[in-house]
């Protein structure tokens, strides 16, 4: 694959989602344009899938890039086909829910295709400027290098750990609180399953679902595809084995905390740094480089998890429409809450250097920045 290949796919996939929403032609010159029908919007929502599928393709064998910004980019513009899947789902179940309640279109707002234009900029960027927007770059000094003693780089590579695991905790607290709202064997089941299987369960539950409806879940589990694309075939295999012994201990009482400090041995990873720089015997100057490294990486990590909250506050919207209490939709929406989960908890394995927890590894973490930054 190539990103020329992609940058095609992207395109194509554009030009439908910017027309998914907007209203048929007016049939003649006196007539107003009117809203496009249930049907209309499923056949719409049919060709965009599809073509979503392609973009997907497209993207996920550019997260083994030579280039780490366009991997870093690839998996940037995965998370944003999710939050443009969610979206749609979003959209077609407020349609329908105004059809429902009004037998018309104006009790719904579906988005207008202003409500993509961040996403698809996005996409259509090249994928290696994406990928340089969320690297960890230290932030340019005039003058003379950053100078530090030992003890400020071990002060310093604490305090990076601290904030991505306050990221990292912050994030799957407010995680876990919208999946223990969902009906527990539904739960249960999509911690388990793979993504086709879950893509069966979804159709069986959903057999009485209206069309939009239907469609609106098929865009959930290919929120959920991208995704696990964007965790790597590593992290999301961890996951599926992981998840639903994090989501019992959650039901057990554990704390957040206690899961994700279980989880990243932060302590471990802290000691460690601590042992390299004291028996180190690097100048000041290297001692300033390296911690200039090191100060940079929670920028990078908040960077890179961005798009995963705007995914998490739009479930919290899409939960508020009457048809995502349906089990078809519950089961699809509890399949990318643990994805979510899962990206956030690996991304920040890649950054703590974890010493026991899968990693996605795009990025170097702490230990490693120091590791060579001594050496």
């Amino acid at each position: 694959m190539t990103t020329n290949d992609y940058q095609a796919a992207v395109a194509a996939y554009a030009d439908e989602l910017r027309s998914l929403f907007a209203p048929e032609p007016a049939e003649s010159r006196s007539a107003e344009p009117h809203a496009a029908s249930a049907e209309m919007l499923a056949e719409r929502a049919e060709r965009l899938a599809g073509l979503s599928g392609d973009l997907l393709d497209q993207t996920t064998p550019l997260l083994g890039d030579d280039d780490p910004a366009v991997r870093l980019g690839a998996e940037q513009s995965l998370l944003a086909q999710a939050v443009a899947s969610l979206r749609v789902a979003e959209g077609l179940m407020a349609v329908d829910a105004a059809e429902e309640i009004a037998g018309a279109r104006s009790a719904g707002s579906p988005p207008e295709a202003a409500g993509f234009a961040d996403l698809l900029a996005l996409m259509e960027t090249p994928l290696d400027a994406v990928g340089g927007d969320v690297s960890a770059e230290p932030a340019l000094t005039r003058g003379r290098a950053p100078q530090a003693s030992p003890d400020d780089l071990i002060a310093a590579a604490g305090d990076a750990i601290d904030q991505v695991l306050a990221g990292v905790g912050s994030f799957s607290k407010d995680t876990l609180a919208g999946l223990l709202g969902l009906d527990t064997a539904l739960l249960k089941q999509a911690a388990q399953l793979i993504s086709g299987e879950l893509a069966e369960l979804v159709a069986k539950l959903g057999q009485q679902a209206s069309l939009l409806v239907a469609k609106a879940a098929r865009f959930l589990l290919q929120a959920y595809d991208s995704l696990l694309a964007a965790l790597g075939q590593d992290a999301a295999s961890a996951l599926r084995q992981q998840a639903a012994a994090w989501i019992e201990q959650i039901q057990q009482g554990d704390s957040v905390a206690q899961l994700i400090g279980a989880a990243l041995h932060a302590d471990a990873v802290q000691a460690r740094v601590a042992e390299l720089v004291t028996a180190s015997q690097a100048s000041q100057d290297v001692l300033g480089q390296t911690q200039a490294n090191v100060q940079a990486l929670p920028g990078s990590f908040q960077a890179r998890t961005r798009l995963a909250g705007q995914l998490l506050a739009g479930i919290a919207v899409l939960k508020r429409i009457p048809a995502a209490r349906l089990p078809m939709v519950e089961l699809a929406t509890a399949a990318v809450y643990i994805t979510l989960l899962g990206f956030v908890v690996y991304t920040g394995s890649d950054y703590v250097d974890a010493p026991r927890l899968e990693r996605i590894g795009r990025v170097p973490g702490v230990l490693h920045v120091v590791q060579t930054g001594l050496a």
